[in-house]
């Protein structure tokens, strides 16, 4: 038997809000969806779904407020964004503000659901075996994943959880080169076939640079090693 998932959406317009609720549905989710930001905001923070999918345009209560708060009440909560604007500073807002992934319009509805599907399956299967990995970068960066948290000469580390399974995956293979579409297939859990494109890892990366980089122009333990592909060093 399938196994089933309950899905929330929030999107300000009708045709798109109905065409998503109507292809959920036939794909077995179990469906609720609202234009309202608030009410959706309401709903989402009630832990009672599996899967949000929130539209970037939000006008009475911003995509971004949404992400933030929902994380903050549930860190597990699978989130996936819908935007319509490929820049580059709305979709690391709102990757860093805990969404998972993000797909721009317009899209393949079969893409979306199966990305869906994938990514909760990673993330329940995940859930199932939470973190004990403790990560020194250096002798100055302590990290805790179980926690999502770190400590640095800076001061105090946050991380979303899907940064920290990234992070995680590469720390368990320091030292190698790791490929974009291989993260996306462990840690998002995208098969292969899919063909996903890997802009949301390189996102993800950036942002990990940022944090526990010194000098994130010049990166000693994160570094790109050619097109597409990364490695971490503990020294």
């Amino acid at each position: 038997m399938e196994e089933r998932f309950k899905i929330i959406i929030i999107e300000h317009e009708d045709n798109v809000r109905q065409a998503l609720v109507a292809v959920f549905e036939h794909h077995h989710f179990d469906v609720e969806a609202t234009g309202n930001a608030e009410l959706g905001y309401e709903k989402a923070r009630s832990g009672e779904f599996d899967l949000l999918l929130l539209d970037a345009r939000m006008d009475d209560r911003t995509a971004f407020d949404i992400c933030t708060g929902v994380r903050a009440r549930d860190p597990a909560q699978v989130i996936f964004m819908l935007t319509a604007n490929g820049d580059d500073s709305d979709l690391i807002k709102g990757l860093a503000d805990g969404a998972d992934d993000y797909i721009c319009v317009p899209f393949a509805y079969t893409d979306l659901v199966q990305r869906s599907k994938a990514l909760l399956r990673r993330s329940r299967l995940q859930s199932k075996t939470p973190s004990t990995t403790q990560i020194s970068l250096g002798d100055k960066i302590e990290i805790d994943c179980a926690s999502l948290s770190g400590q640095c000469v800076r001061g105090q580390l946050e991380f979303t959880p899907r940064e920290m399974r990234v992070l995680e995956y590469l720390y368990k293979h320091r030292g190698k080169t790791v490929d974009a579409h291989e993260l996306l297939n462990q840690v998002w859990g995208y098969p292969r076939y899919l063909n996903t494109e890997t802009r949301t890892v390189a996102i993800h990366i950036a942002t990990l640079v940022n944090k526990i980089e010194g000098d994130p122009e010049n990166p000693q333990f994160l570094k790109q090693v050619g097109d597409g592909a990364y490695q971490l060093s503990l020294e």
